[in-house]
């Protein structure tokens, strides 16, 4: 068997080749890469976009909530209010000989 004998020039060749074969790869790669970051910013804006949707709908919930509140507190009478308003009529029901009328 007879061997060649490989040169520097043959050997830089070969040497170059595989170098340009893999930077073909990383390109490739880089590609696909900027591609699934380019997908994966879609995804999450989109499910960005429906939390804040969801976020908007709650707010104006708890604005109405907040609001009724407001007209409940309005027109509630408090245990002690109510208490001490029923003692005194008690009290002018008495004076006045008034059977309640309870």
């Amino acid at each position: 068997m007879d061997k060649e004998k490989v040169t520097t020039e043959d050997l830089a060749r070969m040497v170059k080749g595989g170098l340009d074969e893999i930077g073909g790869k990383f390109d490739d790669m880089a590609v696909k890469i900027e591609n699934v970051s380019d997908e994966l910013k879609e995804e999450m804006g989109a499910r960005f976009n429906k939390v804040d949707d969801r976020f908007d709908y709650l707010d104006a919930r708890m604005g109405r909530m907040e609001a009724d509140l407001g007209q409940i507190k309005g027109e509630i009478v408090y245990k002690f209010q109510f208490e001490d308003l029923e003692s005194r009529v008690k009290y002018i029901e008495t004076k006045l000989s008034i059977e309640s009328g309870k």
